[in-house]
């Protein structure tokens, strides 16, 4: 077994579907042999948002670099600034927020492994915590 080392500069970056202002970074993925995982490193530019999507297959875990943001998902509605973490089980519909005037960075963890496809728009009330979502 080897150790898997990545250099963020030469990481090809991407913009997710359903994020505005949005770059991200995939890390990690089932492709590295780090298993059945994904990481991803997100920079989202002041006025960025990730618009009400959920994904199927997948829990994704969120922790914040720098900058803060609102994360809306069912019954929840937290601001979360750098070192705060927000779990997101598969299926539920969430909304991710930029506030302030700096970058929000984070680091994302879907467990499993997030795949194309697997990121599904709703409309904005069900992620927004009206509790239909």
């Amino acid at each position: 077994m080897t150790a898997v080392v990545r250099r963020f500069a030469a990481i090809e970056s991407y913009s997710p579907p359903y994020h505005l202002r949005t770059t991200n970074r995939r890390i990690f993925g089932p492709d590295d042999g780090v298993g059945d995982l994904v990481l991803v490193h997100g920079t989202l530019e002041p006025g960025g948002r990730a618009d009400p999507h959920y994904h199927e297959h997948c829990d994704q875990l969120i922790f914040v670099i720098a900058g803060s943001c609102r994360v809306r998902a069912g019954d929840t509605d937290e601001v979360l600034n750098a070192n705060d973490t927000a779990f997101l089980p598969r299926q539920l519909p969430h909304v991710v927020d930029v506030l302030g005037d700096v970058p929000l960075e984070l680091l994302v963890t879907y467990l499993p492994a997030l795949r194309q496809g697997d990121t599904h728009p709703v409309e904005a009330d069900a992620a927004e915590g009206d509790g239909d979502g």
